[in-house]
């Protein structure tokens, strides 16, 4: 077997602002395995919240020893050393290998049936009329849901401008920007506005009971849990404090983390958000294999892009669709 890891940089179509950070350019790592005229590939979205970098994941991934690519869950268990996000492009890696061998989509594979997800379009930080200006042309676009990026109050005032003049159902996603005191009051505030579901509004650092009372006070607007809810083993400890959890590859190590964190979440009667970082359609493909389990679906990361590496994802009003293909549906531009 041949291993290729190999560090991309793409760049987002505006600079992408959150309640904690800004960017334009993200730096990406692509797994290649190859083995009897075969390639699979996947995704490693490090960021340094998490601790990782694409250096990192990328010597992690380089270090690879694999017996057999056929036993996906043996190769995975061998390597649960590996940062999450490097973990994420291994599993996408093995999934997509292991299709394309077999002439099925990886959700074939998984026995799942055709994902055909809707979308939210994420609209970073950014002052009010640049934002009201986006959320036009996304509704010109046929985009149906806006996830909306806020970090202060003036970013409320934002959120009441877009939902006035839209039709679009909003959500909301602080990046953990509120205190305890203040996030109930932010919450309620955002439910008077009418916006159909609010992620992660106080610190993670806080703990999983601190998001209880912004859950009580959106009720019954859903809390979704984000920074808290980083792999399955975090689920139970939110069950009565959130309403759901985000599950993103990058965090809980690929698909099969994503399917232990849904199958965890819905176990303790919780709703799942499917989400992702910025990330090429590779990253996006893979986990869109899995969206059709899922409530909410946020995998816009490529959709942000100017420079996508791969082609394949067609997005229509808000629906991402893959081909029939083996495999995940997406290869280098130029190759598709």
């Amino acid at each position: 077997m041949k291993l290729r890891a190999n560090t991309v940089t793409v760049h987002t179509k505006r600079t992408f602002a959150i309640a904690r950070s800004s960017a334009d350019a993200f730096e990406r790592v692509i797994l290649e395995l190859e083995t009897d005229g075969t390639t699979g590939r996947g995704e490693a979205a490090p960021t340094g919240y998490y601790g990782q970098t694409a250096e990192e994941a990328r010597s992690a991934l380089e270090a690879l020893e694999i017996e057999d690519p056929w036993d996906i869950r043996g190769t995975l268990a061998a390597n649960t050393s590996l940062p999450p996000a490097s973990l994420a492009a291994l599993d996408a890696a093995l999934h997509d290998l292991a299709a394309k061998r077999l002439g099925v989509p990886v959700y074939r594979l998984l026995g799942i049936g055709r994902p055909t997800p809707t979308s939210a379009y994420t609209l970073g930080i950014a002052d009010r009329e640049t934002t009201i200006e986006a959320a036009r042309e996304l509704s010109r676009l046929g985009f149906p849901i806006f996830k909306m990026k806020v970090g202060s109050w003036e970013d409320i005032e934002t959120v009441r401008a877009v939902a006035g003049g839209s039709e679009a159902e909003i959500w909301v996603d602080a990046n953990e920007a509120f205190s305890l005191e203040e996030a109930p009051e932010v919450v309620r505030e955002l439910k008077n506005i009418g916006v159909a579901m609010i992620e992660q509004p106080v610190p993670a650092s806080e703990g999983p009971d601190a998001l209880r009372a912004a859950t009580e006070a959106a009720d019954p607007i859903p809390i979704i849990a984000d920074e808290s809810a980083i792999n399955a083993s975090d689920v139970p400890k939110l069950s009565g404090n959130v309403s759901g959890v985000n599950v993103k590859l990058a965090k809980c190590g690929g698909i099969r983390g994503a399917l232990a964190m849904i199958q965890t979440a819905r176990a303790h009667g919780m709703r799942v958000m499917l989400g992702c970082m910025v990330e090429t359609s590779l990253g996006i493909a893979a986990a869109i294999q899995v969206s059709g389990m899922v409530d909410f679906v946020d995998l816009d990361g490529s959709l942000l892009l100017a420079d996508d590496p791969f082609a394949g994802l067609r997005v229509e009003k808000g629906h991402l669709l893959l081909p029939d293909d083996p495999g995940l549906g997406v290869e280098p531009v130029g190759k598709a």
